[in-house]
């Protein structure tokens, strides 16, 4: 093909990626003889969405192709979401849904009308004969795509919901249902594709389908009816009916390479993305543009192909991972079956990155005040991170905080939190190893357990991994960490903290497992206590209990890994493992810690950097601070406490060495 111009290309799929390639490269070159091979028959029903603003940028260059009957369109401005008893409305800025068999009718039919356009029906299971390119536009489940999947280096990822996709003979509001089906949640996205039509996609975790009976080989009919009486009230007494064979989950299809030879892949069969963001057909258009005017252009067909990937591939690679967030946020919302009214619409809006506090406020302000007040309760406050909240014996008069975390690995940190008497400092100790208090710190008011990114508790500090009894239990060899002559990482503690305070102006001195003092050595001494009491000032303002109360047992090694802690790897004793969020937050509450420190994940996406400070946060039994990137923007920690991903975020900084985590004002 080097050197070569182009004369003959196979289209193979009429959907949109292929007729609007058709369309294009007909327009831009009406020399190059087209076959454009589509299969008989309907193909699913239902509708497709887009937005005016795309169809605006496309009318210019194919006019009419957005003609349809006024029966196979949708438009709407706001989105109804209903969570139990309440019907919540927020913007949606502009969107269309057109019904998918008129819309593919259209499309096709004009691409076909092309000078040199060549019509041809049937099932394509091979390679369409002679042509310059095969331009491969048969939708997800491609059969010329799974041909060379190895080629191709083709993965398909299956998300942990299943959905059916439906109709419903009825123009509903364009509207979310969380609908509390105990046990589990049935979440429904539906749009008005027609004067008397809808889509009406129904998405459960399979654990759910199964305890109402509704996934497994249950036929079809009946699942449609018991959906409809389910969700009768929504579908003022419509019928549904199935547009997919059965449920299934969605699945992510993703290719290493876009071209192979003198094939490539467009649209779906290239890529797919989450029905939950809207963008498919509008990704599958833009790559048939794009691949049509680099090969109209081009002397050199596998220049322009290297040329099209070399385009498309970021874009789609950012809306497949934008997809992902929307996903991580429907199946966590699926499997945990609970909804929180305003603040879980805000989650649902700000699962896309572009939906800021700051944004959804500037275009939506009835819908953003109604979700500030819910977080005020009635307040003055006019941003989420200016509603005070409530730290052990601390009332924090906003929602953005300061921290500073030590670099040296088991290391703790101080949260600096705002308060009408001005900031206090508030140690963040680790489960399993702690720096130590010096002697006459005041009493702290709160105090954090401070987690790793994946909300478990990391390793100690130079703490061997080796099985066998705790260092300084009763019947093991060796001192105490801090005894006289020992000097090094500090021993893991029993109930997460290794932080002491006694009366004002005292000593801290190391004891064992049992309770036995060892000798101060002048080098801030560690001592194992039973809990984070020992930090905290009582409600009479005196000291917290004295070291080597009882109930305080010895460190343990060897005992099962906590999430994000290696396999082997020492946790405080009774510490959960794996840790579900709910148990982790009341070990920690029965321990006595006032909140949870958790910091962010890496990655780009809102949803997946806060997952398990969200998870934590929606337990309910401790507040959790997220701990963020110094440069965080008010406007993302705003967004991050409206939509519940954590109740204070706190920018960080980091020190050398342990941060002292003194309670001083």
């Amino acid at each position: 093909m080097t050197g070569t111009g182009l004369r003959h290309v196979a289209v193979v799929g009429a959907g949109a990626a292929g007729a609007f390639f058709t369309l294009e490269l007909s327009r831009l070159r009406p020399d190059v003889t087209i076959d454009l091979h589509d299969r008989d028959g309907r193909g699913p029903g239902a509708g497709i969405v887009m937005s005016t603003e795309f169809m605006d940028g496309l009318r210019p260059r194919f006019p009419g192709v957005f003609d349809l009957p006024p029966d196979a369109t949708g438009t709407w401005d706001r989105t109804l979401t209903r969570v139990g008893d309440e019907d919540i409305w927020s913007g949606a800025y502009g969107t269309v849904a057109l019904g998918r068999r008129a819309f593919h009718a259209r499309t096709r039919a004009l691409a076909e009308a092309g000078p040199r356009v060549r019509a041809v029906r049937g099932t394509v299971g091979s390679a369409p004969g002679p042509a310059d390119v095969v331009v491969v536009a048969d939708g997800a489940g491609s059969a010329l795509r799974r041909s060379r999947a190895e080629a191709f280096g083709t993965t398909v990822t299956e998300g942990r919901t299943h959905f059916l996709w439906a109709s419903a003979p009825v123009r509903l509001d364009p509207q979310f249902v969380l609908k509390d089906v105990r046990p589990g949640l049935l979440v429904v996205h539906a749009y008005p594709h027609g004067a008397e039509e809808s889509t009406f996609i129904v998405e459960a975790d399979p654990a759910t389908l199964a305890a109402h009976g509704l996934g497994g080989d249950r036929p079809l009919p009946e699942t449609e009816k018991e959906l409809a009486v389910i969700f009768a009230d929504e579908l003022r007494g419509a019928p549904l009916h199935a547009q997919t064979a059965r449920w299934q989950p969605f699945r992510t299809v993703a290719n290493s390479r876009w071209h192979d030879g003198r094939w490539v892949l467009v649209g779906d069969a290239a890529h797919t993305a989450h029905f939950s963001i809207g963008s498919g057909t509008s990704l599958a258009v833009d790559d048939a543009l794009c691949l049509a005017r680099l090969l109209a252009g081009a002397a050199d067909v596998p220049e322009a192909l290297d040329a099209y990937e070399r385009e498309r591939r970021p874009v789609v690679e950012a809306a497949q991972s934008e997809a992902a967030e929307s996903v991580e946020w429907f199946e966590t919302l699926c499997r945990r079956g609970r909804v929180d009214g305003h603040r879980t619409v805000f989650a649902l809006r700000s699962r896309r990155r572009m939906n800021t506090w700051a944004r959804l406020r500037e275009r939506d302000p009835e819908f953003a005040a109604r979700t500030l007040a819910r977080l005020a309760g009635g307040g003055a406050a006019t941003a989420p991170s200016e509603v005070p909240v409530v730290l052990g014996a601390l009332t924090a008069t906003g929602r953005l905080a300061e921290a500073e975390l030590a670099t040296a690995a088991g290391g703790g940190g101080v949260l600096l939190v705002p308060t009408a008497h001005g900031t206090v400092r508030c140690p963040l100790l680790p489960p399993t190893a702690a720096p130590a208090t010096r002697p006459g710190t005041p009493a702290a008011p709160a105090v954090g357990l401070l987690l790793d990114a994946s909300g478990g508790a990391g390793p100690a500090v130079g703490a061997s991994a080796a099985p066998g009894p705790a260092a300084g239990a009763a019947g093991a060899p060796g001192p105490v960490a801090g005894a006289p002559g020992v000097r090094g990482p500090v021993g893991l503690v029993s109930d997460a903290t290794a932080l002491a305070v006694d009366a004002p102006g005292a000593a801290c001195s190391a004891v064992d497992a049992s309770g036995g003092a060892g000798a101060p050595d002048g080098r801030d001494p560690v001592a194992l206590v039973p809990d984070a009491s020992a930090l905290r000032a009582d409600a009479s303002g005196g000291a917290g209990p004295a070291v080597g109360a009882s109930g305080g047992v010895g460190p343990v090694v060897g005992a099962s890994a906590v999430p994000g802690v290696p396999p082997g790897a020492p946790v405080a004793a009774g510490l959960p493992a794996p840790a579900p969020a709910a148990e982790l937050a009341a070990w920690a509450a029965r321990r006595g810690f006032d909140f949870l420190a958790v910091p962010v994940r890496p990655g780009a996406g809102r949803v997946s950097r806060t997952r398990r400070a969200e998870e934590l946060t929606a337990a309910g039994v401790l507040p959790v601070v997220l701990l963020a990137e110094a440069g965080l923007p008010a406007d993302e920690a705003d967004t991050l406490v409206a939509a519940g991903r954590a109740d204070l975020v706190a920018r960080c900084a980091q020190v050398p060495g342990d941060a002292a985590p003194e309670a001083a004002g």
